[in-house]
């Protein structure tokens, strides 16, 4: 083999965290709060990084052939849906984040340390809005008509008798 390092960036990590997040039900990152505009925009800025912190050493293969495979480890803050069982949304986003991570980087996870920092109200799922169906223009004057003739029917039956 080639001697080298195989460096994978802290972003990369980053980003299969968030990946692995949406991967979980009832668990969001967790957005630093504030009110000033300086800190929205902070926050839209460093949302996703700031509530993840990665540390790794890389891949490398040393002069006698041998593969150093790299590590990381993880530190994600995160927000739980009240009601759910925190253990077990907690142990589904570890499995997740190691399946992510190691698929797509090979890297040994080392530990995932997950903050649970706040619980929030679950999001009510939109109902569906079901759509008034518009006649076309010829329709509406015949359905009036159609009307008309079940009214004038009984009517004429009346008569007969």
């Amino acid at each position: 083999m080639i001697q080298g390092k195989t460096i994978i960036s802290e972003e990369v990590f980053t980003e299969l965290v968030r990946i692995a997040v949406g991967k979980v039900e009832h668990v969001s990152l967790t957005l630093n709060e504030g009110g000033s505009f300086f800190s929205l925009a902070k926050r839209m800025t460093d949302k996703i990084t700031s509530q993840i912190a990665v540390k790794k050493t890389d891949a490398s293969v040393e002069e006698s052939g041998t593969v150093k495979k790299g590590h990381v480890s993880f530190e994600v803050k995160v927000s739980v849906e009240y009601g759910a069982n925190i253990p077990e949304v907690v142990e589904a986003l570890r499995e997740a984040v190691v399946r992510e991570t190691v698929a797509i980087t090979d890297y040994a996870v080392d530990a995932v340390d997950v903050v649970v920092v706040r619980l929030v109200q679950p999001q009510p799922e939109p109902e569906a809005v079901e759509a008034e169906e518009v006649p076309a223009e010829g329709e509406e004057a015949a359905a009036e008509t159609v009307e008309e003739t079940a009214e004038e029917q009984p009517a004429a039956e009346t008569a007969e008798e």
